[in-house]
């Protein structure tokens, strides 16, 4: 898995303090796993199934957790360049997302309303059409080619979730896999 971003998240958000990080498979492909996993339910107000945020973390793993016990792995490999986000509520082609109170949905709400008896907070929005700079030693990014097998990428760059608006929402925990639920939406 290759390392995308990491947000610290500030002082006038619900989940101050905390971290939250984000890796995702660029070297594996797999058709079926390019989003993560969505209910089998209408989104919207739904109740996530215990066990279901720790078992649908395939071809990606996201962390939250508390920014004091962060630490840093010196001998995990930098495949994406270093880039500063920018954060802000209208779109642009430098704006990387929103970390605001309530997210700009593109095709109707799908805020869940809950998992293992806790309230999810709307933690950002990366915006679609994202791509990630790569370093020049990064090996390319797999994709699907016009047969429905794997391929390299030939852009120089990594993308996330098909390159869809992203959703986070989560919630405190002391676990560090356990209460990030992503959803994607394009139009």
């Amino acid at each position: 898995m290759s390392f995308y971003f990491t947000l610290q998240f500030p002082e006038a958000h619900s989940l101050h303090g905390h971290t939250l990080s984000i890796f995702a498979a660029t070297e594996d492909f797999n058709e079926d796993h390019t989003i993560p996993e969505m209910l089998k339910v209408p989104l919207s107000g739904a109740i996530i199934p215990d066990n279901f945020l720790s078992d649908y973390q395939k071809y990606f793993a996201v962390f939250l957790f508390r920014s004091e016990d962060k630490t840093y792995a010196s001998d995990y490999p930098i495949r994406i360049a270093m880039t500063p986000l920018a954060f802000s509520h209208s779109k642009g082609s430098d704006v990387f997302g929103w970390a605001g109170d309530k997210p700009k949905w593109l095709m109707g709400d799908e805020t869940p309303a809950q998992y293992k008896g806790a309230a999810l907070d709307f933690l950002l929005q990366v915006h679609g059409e994202q791509s990630f700079p790569i370093i020049d030693t990064a090996p390319p990014q797999q994709e699907m080619d016009i047969f429905g097998k794997s391929k390299s990428r030939t852009k120089r760059n990594y993308t996330l979730f098909n390159q869809n608006e992203i959703y986070f929402f989560g919630s405190r925990t002391e676990k560090r896999d356990d209460r990030i639920y992503i959803i994607t939406q394009c139009d």
